[in-house]
């Protein structure tokens, strides 16, 4: 089943910020899932925004976000925690914009 998500990242570049996937859920906790978009392209979202993009599925970001509980060393705070929650304020936005529906 194809699934229409929101990507921010997307948007901030200046292209499409929607996105389809037909790729397999492999992880869901509460309204944060990911999908096997490809092979070894991951995609976590929350609800249907795209909170990151990666190689394997990072279930401790993920606890972490809905958690609230920050990671540890710069880089992980940023990349799994602030860049993040950036994507899911930021897509909430769009959605507005562009009249998506969050669901």
């Amino acid at each position: 089943m194809k699934k229409i998500l929101l990507n921010p990242f997307s948007h901030a570049l200046g292209k499409n910020p929607l996105m389809e996937t037909s790729g397999k859920i492999v992880f869901t906790d509460g309204e944060y899932k990911i999908y096997r978009h490809f092979d070894r392209h991951f995609v976590h979202t929350f609800k249907n925004i795209v909170i990151t993009e990666r190689t394997g599925p990072n279930k401790d970001l993920i606890n972490g976000l809905k958690n609230n509980i920050k990671p540890t060393g710069e880089a992980s705070i940023y990349h799994d925690f602030e860049r993040p929650q950036w994507a899911i304020n930021e897509g909430l936005k769009i959605a507005k914009e562009i009249n998506f529906t969050i669901q």
